[in-house]
């Protein structure tokens, strides 16, 4: 039985890492590493409890398990689908805020839940906060073709908008890891990550869903990303890292928040 699931489990691996949509590897890891950081001593004893490892461990872990058996449903809560207004769209639990919000909701009463509930519910959470905040996570409405996902060449070769913005934590730090992306970035002061932590998963949304309309201008459709001008490559960094502190801080306030009781 341990063999049969061990073999489903590389099947699921290998079937989602060819369609992966979200920050990649060391954008996730990144994310999650900024995040401890800022958590407090207990929260982060408590997710080793449950977690047995960090959270940089399991900062992918959606995205190689939403194709699995029983995780088909999750394959959805990667992005925030909005409307022309930046307004979420209404009832749709497809949702990364949406989720978010419920499962902190469940996590108040952590403590009454299966350890693998309160487990599975941390690695939804680091994932998704951390989702919600790359540049290409807001889904806006068809009504808006000029901000769908486009195509872009790297020295010629075809890519997805969507896999550049992915991998732009990566692209823009070549050859430093994740630990050393977090060093070099996470220096803002108390009162600015305080700024940054205000509000909820609904109103983080929304500021993303306005500011990331920049990002379809400063890599047009068909550009060729090498010959993008410096000012333009400059921004997209800048943005790219911002969200990704943006998204460290937040996931920190929201484990800290759960396990503050």
């Amino acid at each position: 039985m341990k063999r049969f699931l061990t073999i489903v489990s590389v099947l699921c691996i290998f079937a989602t890492t060819q369609t992966v949509k979200a920050w990649n590897n060391i954008g996730h890891a990144t994310i999650a590493v900024i995040a401890e950081r800022h958590m407090t001593e207990e929260a982060k004893e408590k997710c080793r409890h449950y977690l047995k490892h960090n959270l940089p461990y399991y900062a992918s872990w959606m995205d190689y398990w939403r194709n699995c058996p029983g995780f088909e449903e999750t394959h959805y809560w990667h992005s925030v689908p909005v409307d022309e207004k930046n307004k979420q769209v209404k009832g749709e639990t497809r949702n990364a805020a949406y989720q978010i919000n419920r499962i902190c909701k469940q996590m108040r009463k952590y403590h009454k839940l299966k350890d693998s509930i309160v487990a599975d519910n941390l690695k939804y959470l680091i994932h998704m906060v951390g989702d919600m905040h790359c540049p290409v996570h807001t889904k806006y409405s068809p009504n808006e073709p000029n901000l769908k996902q486009r195509s872009v060449k790297v020295k010629g070769k075809k890519l997805g908008f969507h896999s550049y913005w992915d991998a732009s934590i990566g692209y823009y730090n070549k050859g430093m890891k994740c630990d050393q992306i977090a060093e070099k970035y996470d220096t803002l002061t108390e009162a600015e990550i305080a700024a940054i932590c205000q509000g909820k998963p609904n109103d983080w949304a929304t500021v993303n869903a306005i500011e990331m309309r920049e990002i379809y201008t400063l890599l047009p459709m068909h550009s060729e990303v090498t010959e993008i001008s410096e000012q333009n490559h400059a921004r997209m960094k800048e943005i790219a890292m911002q969200q990704a502190l943006r998204g460290g801080y937040r996931l920190a306030k929201v484990l800290n928040e759960i396990f503050s009781k």
